[in-house]
């Protein structure tokens, strides 16, 4: 079984105020590569621009990540600026009491909504942020009860007259975003669910695969009484084999004795005849 260790990498407060003040330099890059190219900024200058921004989000650091992965830390800040604006905008059209929900922006996350109009792609409807809140449509019998936590009258959504306490809040938020993202991966990679189809997939590919061994060894067992038979019959042909070749040596060298005897004798003989011939020729 493979464990898979994540570390906590939190980007702290600097890192996000040089993010964007590097994107309100960058506007074009801040929106994205297509928006680049649709602008004339070629595809190599944008990359450059991300590698020198990297390098300075780094040397703020610690963490230090990676070109492709500050990129996504500005995807996931933009998303979650949006998200903020998207709950005001429900909390503003809202009716009735309750406690006064809405999120406050930071100086950078008001600075991310001016540089990219984040407040016009959230309220199609053309109303702005920070209006007073809207009646309800039809009047209703039911008396709603004070807000427990009362905004301050004619505070807009987007000023600056909370900012000392959205400092913790934008650190807790930037954590809880990371967090979060974090997390959503960790439930959606190790969900009980998708692990246990997970181990049910690699039970099966472990049971197919010792089925398919099984077979084989028992395959190797039935032809392994073939395979010393053949082994014994090829052994018993190199026995027959070798004791042909000496019994063919031996004749061959009985057939070679055999003809010197009989060329020996047939040089006796002729020895024979010429000293007859020789006796005969001295008689003479």
């Amino acid at each position: 079984m493979k464990i898979v260790y994540f570390s906590v990498r939190v980007t702290n407060r600097k890192q996000f105020e040089h993010l964007v003040s590097r994107m309100e330099a960058h506007p074009t890059v801040a929106k994205g590569l297509k928006f680049s190219e649709a602008s004339g900024v070629s595809q190599d200058a944008f990359v450059s621009v991300w590698k020198e921004l990297a390098a300075g989000l780094n040397s703020l650091g610690p963490p230090i990540r990676t070109v492709k992965d500050w990129q996504k830390v500005w995807t996931d800040y933009k998303l979650k600026v949006k998200h903020k604006l998207a709950h005001n905008k429900r909390e503003v059209n809202a009716t009735g009491g309750g406690p006064n929900n809405m999120k406050v922006l930071s100086p950078c996350e008001e600075a991310v909504v001016e540089m990219l109009s984040l407040d016009k792609t959230v309220n199609h409807s053309g109303s702005a942020f920070g209006l007073p809140r809207r009646p309800p449509p039809s009047a209703s019998p039911l008396v709603s009860q004070p807000s427990l936590h009362p905004s301050p009258p004619g505070s807009p959504l987007l000023s600056s007259t909370m900012r000392q306490q959205t400092i913790s809040a934008d650190e807790a938020d930037q954590v809880e975003c990371d967090r979060g993202i974090r997390d959503e991966g960790i439930e959606n990679s190790h969900s009980p669910a998708r692990r246990k189809r997970k181990q049910s997939n690699t039970r099966d590919v472990r049971h197919e695969l010792l089925m398919e061994q099984t077979k084989c060894m028992q395959k190797i067992v039935e032809h392994t009484g073939d395979c010393a038979r053949y082994a014994r019959k090829m052994c018993k042909l190199r026995e027959e084999e070798v004791k042909n070749r000496k019994e063919y040596l031996l004749q061959k060298e009985k057939d070679r004795k055999a003809d010197l005897e009989y060329k020996i004798e047939l040089l006796q003989y002729k020895k024979k005849k010429l000293d007859i011939l020789e006796r005969q020729y001295r008689k003479k």
